[in-house]
């Protein structure tokens, strides 16, 4: 537009014969209008430009020429000009070919004084319709992939990869999914920092730091939880790559998913795989974890597995039916739970034999005191409504130290046969391991193979 510019201001004080000489010779399109809006005077460009003749621009006013959505401005502006009150203007207007097509040209107009001293306009022309239709046809593009990108079930950003620059771009998804409006997201930095939840920004952040460092371009995943506006916790899941531009400018890409029904299903069915569906106390399964996650502790192996089994249960199942069974076994539970510490583990073994893991305990009478207090609260009496009478149970219990097994299955064993001891020796009694328990259970299995008949 700058040579253009220096041309209007030639032809303001070029003598007559060189003005129609710079007019013909000039590379863009060149029209004199006068008061009447009639082009009196045009070059060869202009009139290839347009497909008019020198004598029909002569004869029409240029609003025949101009497209109808144009035509206010343009008038607008020429009126001003012819008037005085502006030297000059620029537009990007539509023009109607002779042939009917549309032509899109950047005019320029500059007043000049006729040998009378009127007032007329001369105007430069360039045929910028290629331009337009580009241009067209970057914006329709754009705004397909916008109506695309904002179609996607997940927040799409892009921006500078240092996280406490805001995104320059983020899709309207992210009011969905986080509750931030994505223009106010745009314009506040340090916000993605701010809203990253605390257990987890160490850890993303190193992996953020450790990936632009590396310089890599492929992508990268992270899972992670952050807060919603309105307090609400969501996770995500962001993948993203980093790129460079010809400038050396680094950009960040990358896809927000709302994984949050995702983590709870997992977790729900974590939850399933290793605990008891009725007392949502820890299954066998996780109780052998746990115990094996403490005997490969070193050094010491500190700890303890009470093993216990509710007397007379069978007594209430078969008289009082499965759910009053069921209830009792759900308020056994529930008292074994309350008896412990956070780091202890209570479990359901199976049936009505439960057991319990007691963290850090030194030694035997520390886990005694403990098996104790268990027993005491279920010997109190269970209401398991309906009407029903209060019943009256207690439990069995046996304790092992963890250095009574060198396995899981070998502690629960030990155990297991303190229980037993504890059976034997009447109703609601505490027994400790004794290695002379398993020698004996194995003497009475000896005897057994002997004494069957052949």
């Amino acid at each position: 537009m700058s040579d253009v510019t220096a041309l209007a201001s030639a032809f303001a004080d070029a003598p007559h014969a060189l003005l129609a000489r710079i007019i013909a010779l000039a590379p863009i399109g060149v029209g004199i209008v006068d008061g009447q809006r009639r082009t009196v005077l045009t070059n060869d460009v202009l009139r290839r430009m347009l497909g008019y003749s020198e004598e029909e621009f002569a004869e029409l006013p240029f609003e025949v020429f101009t497209h109808p959505d144009d035509i206010a401005r343009n008038d607008e502006l020429f009126s001003a000009l012819m008037a005085g009150e502006i030297d000059r203007f620029d537009l990007d207007k539509r023009f109607f070919h002779r042939d009917g097509h549309v032509v899109w040209g950047r005019l320029l107009v500059a007043s000049m004084q006729d040998d009378a001293g009127g007032h007329l306009a001369i105007g430069l022309l360039q045929d910028v319709t290629e331009e337009k239709r580009l241009q067209a046809e970057l914006e329709a593009a754009e705004a397909s992939y916008r109506h695309m990108v904002e179609q996607v079930p997940a927040v799409v950003y892009a921006g500078d990869p240092d996280p406490g620059v805001p995104s320059a771009y983020v899709s309207p998804r992210l009011e969905q999914v986080l509750g931030y409006d994505p223009e106010e997201w745009s314009a506040t930095p340090g916000l993605w920092l701010q809203q990253l939840h605390a257990s987890d920004r160490d850890a993303v952040l190193a992996s953020c730091d450790a990936h632009l460092r590396s310089g890599s371009t492929e992508p990268l995943t992270l899972t992670y939880r952050m807060h919603r506006r309105d307090g609400g916790v969501v996770w995500l899941r962001d993948q993203f790559s980093v790129s460079t531009d010809e400038q050396g400018r680094r950009l960040q890409r990358g896809v927000l998913v709302d994984v949050t029904r995702e983590k709870q299903l997992e977790e729900e069915l974590e939850h399933q795989a290793f605990h008891d569906p009725l007392t949502q106390l820890a299954n066998l399964r996780l109780f052998r974890i746990r115990i094996d996650d403490r005997l490969r502790r070193r050094p010491p192996r500190s700890g303890a597995v009470l093993f216990l089994d509710l007397d007379d249960f069978k007594t209430v199942n078969d008289s009082l039916g499965h759910g009053a069974g069921d209830r009792l076994l759900q308020e056994a539970a529930r008292r074994i739970r309350a008896c412990l510490r956070p780091a202890d583990t209570a479990g359901r073994l199976g049936g009505d034999e439960f057991a319990v893991l007691i963290d850090e305990v030194d030694d035997l009478e520390q886990a005694l005191r403990i098996a104790e207090r268990v027993r005491a609260r279920l010997t109190e009496p269970y209401d398991l409504g309906e009407e029903m009478e209060e019943v009256g149970t207690g439990a069995s219990i046996g304790a092992a130290m963890l250095t009574d097994g060198d396995t899981p299955d070998a502690v629960l064993r030990a155990a297991d046969l303190a229980m037993y001891a504890a059976k034997d020796a009447g109703k609601s009694q505490v027994r400790s391991y004794e290695p002379q328990m398993l020698t004996a259970v194995l003497q009475q299995l000896a005897h057994r193979r002997t004494t069957l008949p052949r």
